[in-house]
């Protein structure tokens, strides 16, 4: 990939160093690549220089550490603590080597602006000391963020391509055949607590209300004439997913839903895991007799 940005390396104040680059993707991928270790292992570095260690706890007060060896078998470690966290925008942190040759700890910004789907990422060095800025940047330290920005750049590209070549397909809607449209709109809004994200009346008895589970990015609808002729009450297998079945099913009967009892459908594949994840379900039906089951799985929470 070309350098659609050369590296730019300017020295505001006595204490810092601001180094600009602009990458040719967009600031999500560019912020993302600098928090997942799966693409951090994958550019962080000059060239010759990989991770042997990358571990990073992504919050306010969480830890990062980096271990980089290179093409001798030298190991550099360093390492902070991520102050802000503002994705994909903004991105704090210190920054302290294992064996530093200046004084303090150092802090790190790096702001992200993006344009037209390229994203300019501004970082800035904040050292302890003039002594410590002057230090860095008597090595060879443009040369090495240079060479890793550019390993960041064919990443990026690589990831841009791969995205356009497997365009993502979402599930939006699943229609639901009822024969009393209200009747309908009162179980799932009023008892099961899904939003009514509108409720459309075409004329000639056309009509289509669509819900939504809440944190769902898949709808509901229900209607009359301009639905899908299928026999009221015919889906079976709609599938809920929650953190919490008790917490789940509590709710459905306060609300006057007839569910059963939780069941235990198999073993939880993870032995360390809540016995219930993937395999704690309850089940219920609509007014039509559409069969619902409603899964525990703790991660979604």
């Amino acid at each position: 990939m070309s350098n659609t940005g050369a590296l730019t390396v300017t020295t505001p104040t006595d204490r810092e160093i601001v180094l600009t680059r602009v990458f040719d993707a967009p600031r999500r991928m560019v912020f993302d690549a600098w928090t997942k270790p799966a693409l951090l292992e994958r550019w962080f570095g000059a060239r010759g220089w990989n991770l042997v260690v990358c571990e990073v706890d992504l919050r306010v007060g969480g830890t990062w550490r980096f271990v980089a060896r290179g093409p001798d078998g030298t190991d550099m470690g360093h390492g902070g603590v991520y102050r802000e966290i503002v994705p994909p925008d903004r991105l704090v942190y210190t920054e302290l080597f294992d064996d530093q040759s200046y004084p303090g700890e150092s802090l790190i910004t790096h702001v992200l602006a993006e344009q037209d789907g390229r994203t300019t990422l501004t970082s800035t060095v904040l050292y302890a000391s003039r002594e410590g800025r002057d230090i860095v940047l008597s090595y060879p330290m443009e040369r090495g963020v240079a060479e890793g920005y550019d390993r960041l750049a064919e990443l990026l590209q690589l990831d841009v391509e791969e995205r356009e070549m497997h365009m993502n397909w979402t599930l939006e809607v699943v229609v639901v055949p009822v024969s009393d449209v209200d009747r309908a709109k009162a179980f799932y809004a009023q008892q099961l607590g899904f939003n009514v994200d509108h409720d459309t009346r075409l004329g000639g008895g056309n009509r289509v209300v669509q819900l939504t589970p809440p944190g769902s990015g898949c709808s509901v609808v229900v209607g009359s004439g301009v639905v899908p002729d299928m026999p009221p009450g015919s889906l079976k297998g709609l599938q809920l997913v929650v953190a919490d079945i008790h917490k789940a099913r509590a709710q459905l009967v306060e609300r006057g839903v007839e569910v059963g009892e939780v069941q235990v459908m198999g073993e939880n594949p993870d032995p360390e895991g809540d016995p219930l994840d993937n395999v704690g379900f309850v089940f219920f039906s609509d007014p039509d007799g559409n069969e619902w089951a409603v899964q525990q799985i703790s991660a979604r929470g």
